[in-house]
């Protein structure tokens, strides 16, 4: 959230500071700066930005030599979206009257705009020492040492913004998020919270506290929160999907009625959005080269990019033309090479549902696949007025989406065994013959050796998912295995710092599971990431939501995993990696079998070297890194879905 543009004049309530003009202006309109810069703000607040526009262009025009004329035109143009325009303007302003606090202040708020960082720290930092007391200025320097990488100095700037103006809500909604990115989830909840009830901003705090909520394993808590965004705030979207993303997470909640759920969600979705298009212009050619969109907020060092990077290199350009619809915040090296693999690359962050739709519609898309769902940079609302004759969900989120407008569902027969879970999807399922994965591992993982490190030692239960995923069911499972092998550790990679790692150990040792036995890890750098997964000799998979990357992180660096599988189909992930690897034998519906399983591995002793590198060769031979047999067969569902849609 970035601070508002700020004009140099005190309205209503205040002395303005004016510039009498040095000569009369033209007949019949306003003879002084400060009464020009009064009408364009009356023409603002009459929602007329054209009218304002020119009424601040007059004024330059009328006055060049004018500073507080200069920097209001530069807002309006800053308004409109020209942002070069603006810093002309407000670099103007500045060369006219350098003691002008809020002219630096607006200068440094179109350099960040420009993604100018250096020139946007300057101008503030002259700003702000122009006028101290300045919370504006602070918070919009926050934003910029964050874009620098410095997070330490942007969360002090934002406390002193907030000293400054304790119930500054823009300047506790940077910090949480911030102190979230940082890891600091305590004092995230800590900031998220003071968001008042009646601010505009209660929901997106609402949703931000519970994605906080969520990172340390309080699910309850989390669905909470959005419910009470979604009572504030019947109309947002991100707010319902980050909900039904949270209760996909709870063990209270049965397979059934999360379904419910979802259909609710969609069909207020598809009754507040309009179909973007009556009749398609496609052209109904069953075997023509297709179209195909996919859309996601994460075409960057993601989960799902290790997933989908691939096929836009292995897509048969004879079969399928790609298109790609970025939401994605912040672009990294991963995203440069899904743009440089891409035929068609949208960038369409911060742009509406509208928008998105009407590109999509611009490149006549014949499949649309949806990576997101009900995550993070959700474009539910373009799926649910149709953007494409064909609408798929896959990948980013293990569940349906709930919409009508939504044909299929891109699954495998483990993940959805046939007869399961189809009356839990409002779209039809369409089964990938071996696995709905195919990873390419990143950098991260080929720059860390295969093997076990450290000297003999106790055989070591590991846990590597996202600490969301630590369910109370887990946590018993990691008790009941310990309980049986008394000489077996536990190693958690990813919890939390703080109040997390506080009530998982005190849940461990109420159960009597000792404090030298396991070891609670915080979030890592990804090389150390890989690097711990050579600290243990068997990974314990999560319930009810199962592991998928953190699954095939296992496999890579030859750690073997075992499964426990339930009704839903994110609770059968690793069942589905585990499958087409030849693996189902670490797999059970059964927690009692699966204490027998852990127990049947760890009486091997510790997981070799060579036994490590053979499970990792095995993994890289079978369907799920076989990247270009993956890609022949995912075209093979799109042209099935395609002919379907010709065929009506």
């Amino acid at each position: 959230m970035c601070p508002p543009s700020l004009r140099w004049f005190k309205r209503k309530g205040g002395a303005p500071l004016t510039e009498t003009a040095s000569r009369s202006g033209p007949a019949g309109e306003p003879d002084s700066v400060a009464e020009r810069i009064e009408a364009g703000i009356a023409a603002e607040a009459r929602g007329d930005a054209a009218a304002a526009e020119h009424i601040f262009r007059n004024a330059v025009q009328a006055y060049p030599f004018s500073a507080l004329a200069r920097m209001n035109y530069g807002i309006a143009l800053q308004a409109k979206g020209d942002i070069a325009g603006a810093a002309v303007e407000h670099a103007r302003a500045v060369r006219l009257d350098p003691t002008v606090a809020h002219a630096h202040y607006n200068l440094a708020l179109a350099h960040l705009g420009l993604d100018q960082i250096p020139e946007a720290e300057h101008a503030f930092r002259e700003a702000l020492r122009l006028q101290p007391e300045f919370p504006e200025a602070l918070v919009g320097l926050a934003d910029t040492l964050e874009s620098a990488g410095r997070d330490q100095e942007a969360i002090a700037a934002l406390d002193a913004a907030i000293e400054l103006r304790p119930q500054y809500v823009g300047a506790m909604f940077n910090a949480g998020l911030l102190l979230r990115r940082m890891g600091r989830l305590d004092d995230a909840e800590t900031r998220l919270r003071g968001v008042p009830l009646d601010h505009p901003e209660y929901a997106n705090a609402m949703t931000a506290l519970a994605a906080t909520l969520r990172d340390q394993g309080r699910i309850d808590e989390a669905a909470d929160a959005l419910r009470s965004a979604v009572d504030r705030v019947s109309n947002s979207p991100s707010a319902q999907s980050e909900l039904l993303l949270t209760m996909g997470f709870s063990e209270r909640i049965s397979a059934k009625d999360l379904f419910a759920e979802h259909v609710r969600a969609g069909g207020r979705a598809e009754a507040r959005t309009k179909p973007w298009c009556a009749n398609f212009p496609n052209s109904n050619e069953p075997d023509r080269i297709l179209n195909v969109g996919y859309m996601s907020g994460d075409f960057r060092g993601h989960s799902v990019a290790v997933f989908t990077e691939f096929l836009f290199e292995r897509h048969r350009r004879d079969l399928v033309r790609v298109h790609a619809y970025s939401s994605t915040p912040t672009q990294d090296a991963v995203t440069a090479r899904f743009i440089a693999t891409a035929d068609v690359w949208r960038d369409l962050h911060g742009q509406t549902d509208a928008v998105v739709a009407k590109a999509i519609l611009d490149d006549r898309i014949d499949v649309l696949v949806d990576l997101s769902g009900h995550t993070g940079h959700t474009r539910v609302g373009v799926l649910a007025g149709r953007a494409a004759p064909v609408q798929m969900t896959w990948l980013g989120y293990m569940n349906t989406t709930g919409l009508t407008r939504v044909d299929y569902r891109i699954t495998d027969a483990v993940a959805d065994p046939h007869g399961m879970t189809e009356n839990l999807h409002t779209e039809r399922l369409l089964r990938m013959p071996h696995s709905q994965w195919c990873f390419r591992p990143p950098q991260a993982a080929r720059d860390v050796p295969i093997a076990r490190e450290g000297s003999p030692r106790a055989f070591t239960f590991g846990s590597f998912n996202q600490f969301a995923k630590v369910s109370d069911a887990t946590i018993g499972l990691w008790v009941s295995v310990l309980t049986a092998l008394p000489a077996a550790r536990l190693r958690v990679v990813g919890v939390p710092r703080g109040r997390a790692t506080d009530a998982l150990a005190r849940r461990l040792s109420q159960a009597h599971i000792d404090r030298p036995r396991y070891d609670l890890v915080e979030r890592v750098p990804l090389v150390e990431y890989y690097a711990q997964y050579g600290l243990v000799d068997a990974c314990i998979d999560t319930t009810p939501y199962s592991g998928g990357t953190t699954t095939c992180d296992a496999f890579w660096m030859g750690v073997p995993v075992i499964g426990l599988t339930g009704a839903r189909s994110m609770s059968r992930s690793s069942a589905s990696l585990l499958a087409a690897l030849g693996y189902g034998d670490h797999v059970t519906g059964s927690k009692e079998e699966f204490v027998v399983i852990a127990s049947r591995i760890a009486a091997k002793g510790e997981w070799p070297t060579p036994e490590r590198v053979s499970l990792h060769k095995r993994f890289v031979a079978s369907p799920l890194m076989d990247e270009p047999g993956f890609t022949r067969d995912l075209e093979a569902l799109y042209r099935q879905a395609w002919r379907e849609w010709c065929a009506r």
